[in-house]
């Protein structure tokens, strides 16, 4: 396997004199790290919500983590399946809402997953999507039209306008994360790949970096999507042109919202969801 640290964050390591131990993002401390990094961010809730208000069924949650939109969803009285591939994220998930009886967590691939009924409402949040390469974004959508109840709708985001461009661009710096004794001091870099298609992403703390030290390496791949991008997959994929809106922050990061359904009525719903 490749290594998924970026040039740059070899060259520290070199520097200092310390060995990296690669970890993924979203599992094991890497899961703890995503959980400080984003559970305090609101961006996305409210739009949800008021997707749900617009639906009666169940709602599936899609690379729900530990329930950054699915713990609102829940206390909004909804019953809501949280499908992530990391049981870390949704251990933390199931510790935040022991036994809530509306909710199911499933440990599952996004690109391949069989729940045997359909929603109402599948949401893909926190620009997620951007996970999957081209093969895995069209069996994606399979997936989706599978588990979608006949006029449900899937939302899903996307950075735009000035956060869009920042994702292109290989940038070092460090950054201050919410830790359990105050705050901690990160090097995050991002390496740009494939042309610019893809971006390596590397968290490591800097009090780590030590001569002679094993130093942790939070990793992530992700592929650089605008709107355009997704619009046109979705249509190509068999689902209405989506609507686009701007996602409300409370920062300077700018998210976009695309939201549609399915519009082959010579096959809607797609194929049974037990299939």
């Amino acid at each position: 396997m490749s290594s998924l640290i970026t040039e740059a964050v070899s060259a520290r390591f070199e520097m200092v004199g310390a060995v990296p131990k690669e970890q993924d993002l979203y599992a094991g401390d890497g899961a703890e790290f995503y959980d400080r990094l984003v559970g305090s961010d609101r961006a996305e809730i409210r739009e949800m919500l008021a997707l749900a208000r617009g639906v009666e069924g169940p709602i599936l949650d899609i690379g729900a983590g530990s329930g950054r939109l699915t713990i609102p969803l829940l206390r909004s009285g909804r019953r809501v399946t949280a499908l992530d591939l990391s049981d870390d994220m949704l251990s933390r998930l199931r510790r935040a809402v022991p036994d809530h009886p509306m909710l199911e967590c499933v440990v599952g691939d996004m690109r391949d997953f069989t729940l045997g009924r359909r929603f109402d409402l599948v949401i893909i949040g926190a620009t997620s999507i951007t996970l999957l390469d081209r093969v895995g974004r069209s069996r994606f959508y399979a997936n989706v039209r599978r588990h979608l109840a006949a006029g449900g709708v899937l939302a899903m985001t996307v950075a735009g306008g000035g956060s869009a461009a920042s994702l292109s661009m290989s940038t070092d710096r460090v950054v201050a994360i919410p830790g359990p004794d105050g705050e901690e001091i990160y090097l995050f870099s991002q390496q740009m790949e494939a042309g610019g298609a893809e971006r390596l992403v590397n968290w490591v703390r800097v009090a780590d970096l030590a001569e002679g030290s094993e130093a942790t390496v939070l990793t992530s791949r992700l592929r650089v999507l605008g709107h355009d991008t997704l619009a046109r997959e979705l249509i190509e994929a068999g689902f209405a042109a989506p609507v686009i809106s701007p996602v409300r922050t409370t920062g300077r990061d700018e998210i976009l919202l695309l939201t549609t359904t399915w519009a082959r009525t010579s096959d809607a719903g797609g194929r049974d969801a037990s299939d």
